[in-house]
């Protein structure tokens, strides 16, 4: 059966609306740094709480603490694999108050970017960053995870952030009519966005070009030929993300139909020699993998960061029973909950937050 992909009308009612709100929870203070030891589970408060702080857990410390604010409630934020968080005025937001820029958590440094507004950007976005280390020319990609649409502009580059129309043809299964396929796993290396299908037999890419920063980009896709990694029958949640400059694949199956409790782990590595293919893997070396809700998927120091080496952090949060926070070992084939979090009605699964630079 396909991969467990949140783009497909299956899913669609009951995860894109506790899956893709991502640019509904962060509000970790800008004018004051984040204590709790990275990477960051942050657990999303009921909506009639005065949000005066959050919980988070804190993976190295293996426990839950306070945090004030990251931004004003009146800013909407994206989450990115490389740890800076993608800041967005709002409607509601005063005019010292608006604007949009990358934020560090860790130590509250912005880096300012074209204004692009909340009411622009759709609640089922995610941003992925071009590099890890953000600097002029950076790429910020914001895509939407229910429509054919994205957004872009370069740090330091561009004046405005463009907005792009793409097709990659539809999705098309028995009883409904066709419907338009989206981006949903992406990741990028060495500056370049990749795009991960799992029904073709190829590798997406995503290229931008201007001239000068006047300039609407031009979005380019491309394909690279891979053959398709097969996949056990039933459902598999489906992961892709640059660690040390390679690209990864990650799949989790199920047993059948059931999303409450993984079967194992596979991980794939994406080799460019000629023929480019996928090849399993057993080691990440001293990495660990940080996987979450709307396909978040990020790469960190192991040793850096207290973390355990060759092991993929995961939170379950398909599952309608808890937000289980599970530690697969990739060698040893190992799986073990570390810690569980009820799923409470009204609220967001919780979410990632990973060191930038990690």
């Amino acid at each position: 059966m396909a991969d467990l992909d949140l783009s497909t009308p299956l899913l669609s009612a009951m995860d894109l609306a506790e899956e893709s709100n991502v640019s509904s929870a962060i509000d970790l203070a800008e004018e004051s740094n984040v204590s709790a030891a990275f990477p960051l589970l942050v657990l999303e408060p009921p909506p009639d709480s005065d949000r005066s702080s959050y919980k988070v857990f804190s993976l190295p410390d293996q426990k839950l603490q306070d945090v004030p604010p990251l931004v004003s409630s009146k800013k909407v934020s994206l989450p990115t694999p490389q740890g800076w968080v993608l800041v967005l005025s709002s409607s509601g937001s005063s005019l010292e108050d608006a604007g949009t820029h990358l934020l560090n958590p860790k130590d509250g440094s912005i880096i300012e970017l074209p204004t692009l507004n909340d009411d622009e950007v759709p609640l089922t976005c995610r941003c992925v960053l071009s590099n890890v280390v953000v600097a002029p020319g950076c790429s910020v990609l914001v895509f939407d995870h229910a429509s054919p649409v994205m957004w872009f502009c370069r740090v330091g580059q561009d004046l405005r952030c463009s907005r792009h129309g793409y097709d990659i043809g539809c999705l098309d299964i028995l009883g409904c009519p066709p419907t338009k396929r989206n981006f949903f796993h992406v990741a990028a290396v060495n500056g370049r966005f990749f795009f991960f299908q799992s029904n073709v037999d190829s590798l997406g890419t995503l290229d931008f070009q201007a001239n000068d920063a006047s300039e609407k980009p031009e979005a380019r896709l491309g394909a690279i030929a891979v053959p398709r990694v097969e996949v056990p029958f039933g459902f598999t949640a489906t992961y892709v993300l640059e660690s040390c400059n390679d690209l990864f694949l990650v799949h989790i199956p199920f047993h059948g139909m059931c999303v409450d409790q993984p079967v194992e782990l596979r991980v794939y590595r994406m080799d460019f020699s000629d023929p480019p293919a996928w090849r399993k893997t057993d080691c990440i070396g001293d990495r660990a993998f940080i996987l979450g809700r709307s396909n978040f998927a990020a790469s960190c120091s192991a040793s850096g960061y207290g973390l355990k080496p060759n092991c993929v952090y995961w939170v379950n949060s398909l599952s309608e029973k808890n937000s289980d926070l599970h530690v697969l070992g990739l060698q040893d084939g190992s799986s073990e909950i570390v810690k569980q979090f009820d799923n409470v009605l009204g609220v967001e699964k919780p979410f990632w937050i990973v060191p930038v630079d990690a």
